[in-house]
Order: structure tokens, then sequence, then C-alpha cells
């Protein structure tokens, strides 16, 4: 017999990564529209015999070219679209601005991290607030000093936040600032 919060707990994480595959999906998608675009405007720049001048110069038949070309005519005009690593640009940028700790903070907060279900709910909320309330429950447990942990994770910015929580879960703590 389960219980409703393990399967309410299955049932948020089955959607969390069902929609994780949808926007890598939807990445592909549009990474195959825009080579298409791109080669179907320089098949035009060329001209008559661009196509299969194109075609030639890549090493691909002149149907690859074609289909390409059939594709950016249904694609139609180009979207503006931030570029796929925006958000690993984004942390990066704003991990800098986090004060440091010791490493073996980092490390405490990534071990506890990794025990939390971080899902798009923390983005709407305080995800600074609710880490430094994780610490603060942690400490109780373990015997430790949460508090300048906790204050710091209190200070971040949402951003912040969600950028030390990626490194925690993606295992890059050399990417927090160290004191």
């Amino acid at each position: 017999m389960t219980d409703a919060n393990t399967d309410t707990d299955l049932h948020r994480r089955l959607q969390a990564a069902n929609a994780r595959i949808e926007r890598g999906t939807a990445e592909r998608a549009a990474g195959a529209d825009e080579r298409a675009l791109a080669l179907a405007e320089e098949a035009e720049r060329r001209g008559r015999g661009g196509p299969k001048a194109l075609a030639a110069e890549l090493g691909v038949s002149a149907q690859v070219i074609s289909q390409a070309i059939a594709r950016a005519r249904r694609v139609g005009p180009r979207r503006r679209q931030l570029p796929a690593d925006t958000q690993e640009r984004l942390f990066a940028v704003e991990l800098r601005a986090v004060p440091p700790l010791p490493a073996d903070e980092w490390e405490r907060l990534a071990v506890l991290v990794r025990g939390i279900y971080v899902d798009v709910t923390w983005i709407a909320a305080q995800p600074g607030q609710l880490l430094a309330e994780a610490v603060e429950e942690a400490a109780q447990e373990g015997d430790f000093d949460a508090r300048p942990l906790a204050d710091l994770l209190r200070t971040l910015s949402r951003t912040q936040a969600l950028a030390v929580i990626d490194a925690c879960q993606s295992g890059d703590l050399g990417a927090l600032p160290t004191a």
C-alpha cells in the first residue's frame, strides 16, 4: 500500500520530467528550424544553382538542402529566441555576486539540496528562504551552527538562490565562491 505523499511526490516528479522532455523536444525542433532557415537563406543568397553548390560544399545530398528549404518555408519568419545556454550564463553571472563561504559549508548545503525535491514552485517562492529553513531544520538534527549559512541564503535573490541550487544539484561546487 502506498501513502498519498509518495503518490503525490511521484506524480509531481513525473510531471516535471515530462515537462523537461517537452522542453527538450521543442528545443530540438527549434534547432532544426534554425538550421533549415540558415540553409535556405544561404541557398537563396547563392542564386541559381545555389542549393546544389551548398549541398556539395557541405557534403550532403541535394535532397537534404531541398528538405531544409521546404521546412524553412513552413517555419515562416524567424522568431527571436534567447540562446539555449542563457540559463547557464545567467546562473554563472549570479553566482559571482554570491558572498563566499567555506567549501565545507557549500558541501553541507549540496548534500542537503540533493535530498530536497526542488520543483517549479520554488521559482514563485523565495528559494533562499526555503533553503535557509531546510538548513535550520537539518542543524537541529545534525548539531551544527546553521546561522552563517542560513543568514547568507536569506540574502540571496531568487535567481542567485536558484543558481546555488543548480550548482549543488549538478555537483558543480567549484562554481560556488569560497572564503
